[in-house]
C-alpha cells in the first residue's frame, strides 16, 4: 500500500479541523454585537441597571451596587445576598439594554452562563420589545429561565396578547412554554443557551440541541407582539411566583454568572 503523502496529510487536517470548528449555526449569521465582559466595569453606555423591587411577588431588591453586580476574571456576576436593604430581605442586580439604540429583530442571541445552586435562585436571560403597547401586548421572549431547586432543567417561552381578547393582562394573556431536562446540574459549568429568530419560528437550544420550535404560523396573536427591535435582560430573581421560595438551607451569597452574550443575524 502507498503511503500518503505530507500535502495529503495537511490537506486532510486541514479539512478535519475546519469541519470540527464549524459553528452549529448556518454560516450565513455574522456576529453584529456582544459584550465579552473583558472590561473592568460594567458598560453603562451598553447597560442600564434596574433598581427597586420587580413583579411576581419576588423578594429581592435589586440595586445598581458593586455587590450585587461587578465583573471578575472576564466575567459578569450577578449576585444576591441575603440582607435586609429597602424593605426587602434580598438584593440582587437586573441588568438591560434598553435603548432605543440597542436592540435587533430576528437573528441568533446567545450567552454561555453558569447557573446559582439552591432552592429560591430564578435566574433569567430573555428579550422585550422596545415598542412597549403594555405587557404582554408587545410580547415577551424568554430564552432561559431557570429554577434553582430543579437544577437540571431549564425552560424556554414566549407570553402575549390572545388574539380578539377584550380583556385585563390576566386574562388575554397567552404563552407558551417548554422545559428542557438533561443528564448533568446546569450549576455544575457553564453551559450556552441561544434563541435563534426568522422569519418563520422561534427556535430554543440548550448548548446547541434544539428543544423547542414555535412556528409564528401558530400564534394567534393581537398587536402583531414579534416585530421591530427587542433588547436584552439578564436578572437574578429570588423567589417569587415560578419556584419556591429561598429557605435555610439556601446558602448566600451566590451569583448568576455570564461569560459573554452574542447577537447574531443574517
Amino acid at each position: 500500500m502507498n503511503k500518503p503523502s505530507f500535502s495529503g496529510i495537511f490537506l486532510f487536517c486541514l479539512a478535519f479541523m475546519l469541519v470540527a470548528t464549524k459553528p452549529a449555526f448556518p454560516q450565513e449569521y455574522k456576529l453584529v454585537w456582544s459584550d465579552e465582559f473583558n472590561g473592568d466595569a460594567i458598560n453603562t453606555e451598553t447597560w442600564k441597571f434596574w433598581e427597586g423591587t420587580a413583579y411576581n411577588n419576588e423578594l429581592q431588591y435589586y440595586t445598581p451596587r458593586s455587590k450585587n453586580a461587578y465583573i471578575k476574571d472576564g466575567k459578569l456576576y450577578l449576585e444576591a445576598h441575603r440582607e435586609n436593604y429597602m424593605g426587602r430581605g434580598f438584593t440582587s442586580a437586573r441588568i438591560s439594554t434598553d435603548s432605543t439604540s440597542i436592540g435587533w429583530e430576528q437573528g441568533r442571541f446567545e450567552a454561555r452562563l453558569k447557573m446559582p445552586e439552591g432552592k429560591g435562585f430564578w435566574p433569567a436571560f430573555w428579550l422585550m420589545p422596545i415598542k412597549d403597547l403594555g405587557w404582554p401586548r408587545s410580547g415577551e421572549i424568554d430564552i432561559m429561565e431557570y429554577r434553582g431547586n430543579e437544577p437540571y432543567t431549564t425552560s424556554g417561552a414566549i407570553h402575549f396578547w390572545k388574539k380578539e381578547c377584550e380583556g385585563n393582562p390576566v386574562e388575554c394573556r397567552k404563552f407558551f412554554v417548554e422545559e428542557f431536562t438533561q443528564e448533568n446540574k446546569l450549576n455544575d459549568t457553564f453551559h450556552t443557551y441561544s434563541l435563534e429568530w426568522t422569519n418563520d419560528a422561534l427556535i430554543w437550544y440548550l448548548d446547541d440541541q434544539e428543544y423547542q420550535r414555535i412556528p409564528f404560523e401558530e400564534i394567534e396573536a393581537e398587536f402583531d407582539p414579534f416585530s421591530g427591535p427587542f433588547y436584552i435582560i439578564l436578572n437574578l430573581a429570588v423567589g417569587g411566583d415560578f419556584l419556591p421560595n429561598p429557605d435555610e438551607s439556601t446558602e448566600f451569597p451566590q451569583a448568576f454568572i455570564v461569560d459573554y452574550v452574542r447577537v447574531y443575524q443574517k
